[in-house]
């Protein structure tokens, strides 16, 4: 049995799109856990209407809690040998579980596939490791690992990656592995992102992975309500301290393949940290000194001079060129046209 958690926060406009997704599956041995974390507006009702049509679906009440805390409430509740979580204002192709069971056994620690991005005009498919079906064994665990905190492909970094493999949707997860280690979600108030510490966590125990090019997940980007759309004050220091936890988490596994990608990650993360800024609708000196900031911090220095700048494309070579050498005011020009681009 699969058990698909899915935290629900005040998406009435979304979740019977999501719901629909999940009572349609092919493979009918799941159990849906929907947390309530606290919703305000009509999710409930439409909760309680659609568990009214479906047993399988089993609603749990809590205070807000945050999306970490929705998930780690259905991790506890979670029967099945497999666990899955999707976000309530996305949904699946109704094969998803069916494509995903014909894949996996015993063995399998972790399966992961790719998705397509939703926008309000256009649908972008995401092959978040190509277009071919990829076998882990025990012995490729460790390069999969870094590829999680660093995207390094072929030789060849693309920062713009850096999230599509460390998302909690889009995977089909061990139960045992997660309830038996007591692996919990952190949340994002505390360390900026609660995926990828989870899976940082998780890709310790893994012995086994498949990866299918298949695009089952579709991830909505045109939710307004959406927390990446929010400039996030606080997220140098949030970012610092996930980078804190993860290496805490990776040293004693002695990999330093791992710390290596680490140190790469938080050079890459300048994209994500400067996008910050400019969603801050601070005034521009106020940005390009916020920059200056970032990218004279003596851990960020580090990174970026570590960054084997020669495997970026050319944009990137740029940005990182003049992170390097603190020109704020030309990575804040770069950042305006990506935010630009991927505002569209």
């Amino acid at each position: 049995m699969i058990s698909i958690i899915v935290p629900v926060y005040n998406v009435e406009a979304y979740l019977p799109q999501c719901l629909d997704s999940l009572i349609g599956q092919t493979y009918k041995d799941i159990e849906i856990i929907c947390v309530n974390d606290g919703a305000t507006d009509g999710s409930l009702k439409i909760l309680e209407e659609y568990a009214a049509k479906d047993d399988r679906i089993k609603i749990i009440n809590q205070p807000n809690q945050g999306l970490s805390g929705a998930r780690n409430t259905g991790i506890k509740e979670a029967k099945g040998e497999w666990t899955m979580f999707v976000d309530s204002d996305d949904w699946m192709d109704t094969n998803t579980c069916s494509i995903l069971m014909n894949n996996a056994n015993s063995s399998l620690d972790l399966l992961f596939f790719s998705y397509i991005r939703e926008r309000m005009h256009s649908s972008d498919p995401q092959w978040v490791l190509g277009t071919v079906k990829k076998c882990f064994s025990e012995k490729d665990i460790e390069g999969l690992y870094a590829r999680l905190l660093a995207p390094l492909e072929k030789n060849r970094f693309y920062p713009e990656k850096i999230d599509s493999m460390s998302t909690a949707w889009g995977k089909l997860y061990k139960t045992s592995i997660i309830q038996e280690n007591n692996l919990q979600f952190v949340s994002t108030k505390t360390i900026g992102t609660e995926d990828l510490l989870f899976n940082v966590y998780y890709f310790k125990w893994i012995k086994e992975a498949v990866f299918l090019p298949n695009t089952l997940y579709h991830y909505r980007k045109n939710n307004i309500t959406s927390l990446t759309k929010l400039y996030k004050p606080k997220l140098v220091e949030q970012w610092n301290l996930l980078f804190s936890m993860i290496e805490e988490w990776i040293k004693p596994l002695g990999k330093n393949s791992l710390l290596n990608a680490l140190s790469q990650r938080r050079a890459l993360s300048l994209l994500g940290l400067g996008l910050n800024v400019t969603f801050s609708g601070k005034s521009i000196k106020e940005q390009i000194k916020e920059l200056n900031n970032i990218i004279n911090n003596d851990k960020y220095r580090e990174a970026i001079y570590s960054l084997p700048i020669s495997k970026l494309g050319l944009k990137w070579k740029v940005f990182y060129t003049l992170a390097k050498n603190k020109c704020a005011i030309g990575v804040l020009g770069l950042l305006w046209f990506i935010n630009k681009m991927i505002s569209r």
